[in-house]
């Protein structure tokens, strides 16, 4: 990420982020589109360890996508017709290097602690403000 530094020259810094990968896969014989950002949503609803253990290491709930300082990503796209697509969340959790833009990085043994409970949530998937499909992110549904 490039940012402005005290002196309002760019600055080059480096970010690191709590990656959510997941794969689906289309039995339908119709394409399934979650391209269109305004009718589909993708969230992670966090167990009560999970938030405590972001809030213990980040100061505040990422996962609380209105309320986070710090970014969000997604990337979806079409699943075919019997096809397979792969789709990411992720969360900014801070930068290497101090800046203006960004918190720090917190220790390791939080960022540690935030890795072992990452899977302790739930993806929802709503359409049309409507959740339509939910998944348990500690099984293999």
């Amino acid at each position: 990420m490039i940012v402005p530094d005290k002196k309002n020259k760019s600055k080059r810094i480096v970010l690191t982020e709590l990656y959510y990968t997941f794969t689906m896969e289309n039995t339908s014989n119709n394409i399934m589109a979650l391209s269109d950002l305004d009718k589909t949503k993708l969230r992670i609803e966090p167990d009560k360890e999970l938030v405590s253990a972001v809030k213990e290491a980040i100061g505040s709930n990422i996962y609380d996508i209105d309320n986070s300082k710090l970014g969000f990503g997604m990337s979806i796209g079409e699943i075919l017709s019997k096809g397979i697509s792969k789709f990411t969340l992720n969360y900014t959790l801070g930068a290497k290097q101090k800046n203006n833009e960004l918190p720090l990085l917190p220790a390791e043994e939080k960022l540690k602690k935030l890795q072992d409970n990452a899977l302790k949530g739930t993806l929802i998937i709503s359409q049309d403000d409507k959740d339509i499909a939910e998944f348990r992110l500690d099984s293999r549904q």
